[in-house]
Formats: C-alpha cells, structure tokens, sequence
C-alpha cells in the first residue's frame, strides 16, 4: 500500500480543499461513499483511496483491486494535486507500506 501525506499552506485545510474540488468539479474522479472519504477514478472503479485528515493535513491510502492499479491511482491522484492545487501545497510526501508476511 501506499500512502500520501499532502501538506498544505498555513491556514489552509487539504482534505476540505479535494473535497470542495471533487464534489463540484472533478470530472474524472468521485465520492464512492456519503462520509467523503473513499475517492475513485472512473478508470479503475473497484480499487480506491481512503482519505483522512489530521490538522489540516490530508491523509491518503491507497488501495488497489489489482497490483498494477497502484500505480495508476497514485499517478492520478498526485497529478490531480498537482494540477488543481500547486499554489495552496507546500510538500506531497509518499511513503511504501509494506505488509509483514
């Protein structure tokens, strides 16, 4: 799994930044549940990213139906950042969770 760290400007509240963006202008992504905190890709509907937020601070996992949707889900979704909010974000920081066996 995969996990994203979007940390915004000061004063600024990532999660309620997407959500605003996803509920009235996304073209490409929706809300797969009511709580706003499962993001999908018309794309690649039966993987998906759970978002939280802590301070401001939007938390997003990754979880892909198939391996090679990982990919396709995190380049999406950091593109997306990117292009909506660039001038509102100051880092995007990813990191590999692995799962022990």
């Amino acid at each position: 799994m995969i996990s994203i760290q979007v940390v915004p400007s000061h004063g600024v509240d990532a999660y309620r930044l997407l959500r605003d963006k996803v509920t009235h202008d996304a073209a490409t992504w929706y809300w797969a549940n009511k709580a706003k905190s499962r993001l999908r890709h018309t794309q690649v509907r039966k993987g998906y990213i759970e978002l939280a937020s802590a301070e401001g601070i939007l938390i997003a996992q990754i979880y892909p139906k198939e391996p090679k949707d990982l990919f396709y889900l995190s380049e999406k979704f950091i593109g997306r950042l990117i292009g909506w909010f660039d001038d509102q974000l100051v880092a995007i920081n990813v990191q590999f969770v692995r799962s022990r066996k």
